[in-house]
């Protein structure tokens, strides 16, 4: 006869990386009623989040001389083995206390039933499924509510009806080896994760308002979703547990899906996303002509308002390179951002340069020279084309960089032939250059 342990646990906290458990309920049923229980508070040792305490009224106090995981370990193992590990977001139960038994060297491995899952599938319709909500709606008294065993009864009673109402077998078929629905986050649809494509592209994680919470890219989308719910990367990704849909954007290559991604992150500043999330910004050489005319340069944080004739990875690199166009093409220090002075520059004084600070030289003959140096300049960076496959058989990919700075990427007929900067400009869609985007760039080539 299968038998079922119906399981909860209360942690110091919600992130798996930093908080422990303090509490363990477990209720073994056997399809028809309960035949076996067991409690108990755990030494976490480690203090409980202040709002956590709150919630569930345990206190640093009760667990000073409750026993440690390890002393209740093998009464975990024994009672749950050959038995299905249910709990309501069964993940989140199993994480924990799958990773208490691999510190002690046990690898817990137990097939799972998720009530939330279950109750989505035999009881649909309703606009929240959590534990407390959907025992509301389906009548089921909760004592002791945010307890182990308090929410772990409750758990039992939804877990009964599901057995009750399950006229599709849903709970049989979701035991079954090929099935994925334990290990998919309890808010997301099976239909959408299957219908995931193994392409190259960008993804989206989505919360139950549809608000995307977290943007991935990866060579094979569904595979790479795949292993942020299992495994390791479970672990990683303790916020699975909000993903209700998923959307996707296909790229064709890597590389387009690693510029789409750094893109995306700073535009949307998803919740979860840490990497990348602010714009780290990068300096550029800008040029711009002043109330007399006067052509300057200037070294700045990129900004979409201004025109970069190329981006460095450092202040000290930008500098380093002004100062050689000005050594070089005889430039003010003054009108390139080097010096601050109100009169002529240093290097008029000790002549050095010809004084168009001092009105000795006209503006035109030195505006000729500021054109040539940023001439010069930009006929030593790269400018390139990279084309590649596209999103389909029939379709080709182009990134652009121009004069170093990537200008954005598109997509075209593979049957059609791009020769020209020009040509590729009308095909692409505009991005912004960044630091990121140059670090990607830089690691690509």
């Amino acid at each position: 006869m299968q038998h079922f342990a119906i399981v909860d646990i209360e942690t110091t906290g919600s992130h798996r990386a930093a908080h422990a458990i303090t509490e363990v309920a477990i209720i073994i049923h056997d399809g028809t009623k309960i035949v076996d229980t067991f409690q108990s508070l755990i030494n976490p040792d480690a203090s409980i989040n202040p709002y956590v305490a709150r919630m569930t009224g345990i206190t640093n106090e009760m667990l000073r001389d409750a026993p440690r995981f390890h002393e209740v370990a093998k009464q975990i193992w024994s009672m749950t083995d050959e038995a299905v590990f249910i709990a309501h977001s069964v993940n989140f139960d199993f994480t924990y206390i799958r990773d208490e038994f691999k510190s002690l060297g046990a690898d817990f491995r137990r097939k799972k039933l998720c009530t939330v899952r279950l109750s989505r599938k035999i009881f649909p319709g309703h606009s929240s499924y959590s534990l407390g909500n959907i025992c509301t709606k389906l009548g089921i008294p909760i004592e002791n509510r945010h307890r182990a065993m308090g929410d772990a009864a409750a758990t039992v009673k939804l877990f009964e009806l599901c057995l009750k109402h399950d006229k599709e077998n849903i709970i049989e078929k979701s035991l079954k080896k090929n099935s994925k629905e334990a290990i998919l986050p309890p808010h997301l649809p099976k239909e959408v994760f299957d219908g995931l494509p193994e392409k190259t592209g960008v993804y989206y994680f989505h919360d139950l308002v549809g608000k995307i919470i977290y943007v991935g890219k990866a060579v094979n989308i569904k595979n790479r979703i795949y292993s942020h719910f299992t495994g390791a990367g479970a672990a990683k990704l303790s916020f699975t547990s909000a993903i209700a849909n998923i959307s996707y954007t296909l790229c064709g290559t890597e590389l387009i899906a690693l510029l789409l991604e750094s893109d995306e992150i700073k535009r949307l500043y998803p919740l979860y996303n840490q990497a990348q999330k602010r714009d780290r910004g990068n300096y550029i050489l800008t040029e711009y002509s002043d109330n007399k005319g006067i052509k300057r340069l200037l070294i700045a944080k990129n900004h979409r308002s201004l025109k970069p004739f190329t981006s460095f990875k450092s202040f000290e690199s930008a500098r380093e390179n002004m100062f050689q166009l000005i050594s070089e093409f005889q430039l003010c220090p003054k009108y390139c951002g080097m010096q601050t002075s109100a009169g002529a520059c240093f290097d008029y004084h000790i002549k050095k340069c010809k004084g168009v600070c001092n009105g000795k030289e006209s503006i035109d003959k030195y505006n000729k020279r500021v054109q040539l140096a940023l001439e010069s300049f930009q006929n030593s960076l790269e400018t390139k084309m990279i084309i590649d496959e596209g999103r389909t058989w029939n379709e080709k990919s182009v990134v652009l960089i121009e004069n170093g700075i990537y200008k954005g990427f598109g997509y075209f007929d593979a049957s059609e032939k791009i020769n020209s900067i020009e040509k590729t400009k009308s095909i692409i869609t505009p991005f912004k250059h960044t630091a990121d985007i140059q670090r990607i760039l830089n690691g690509w080539m």
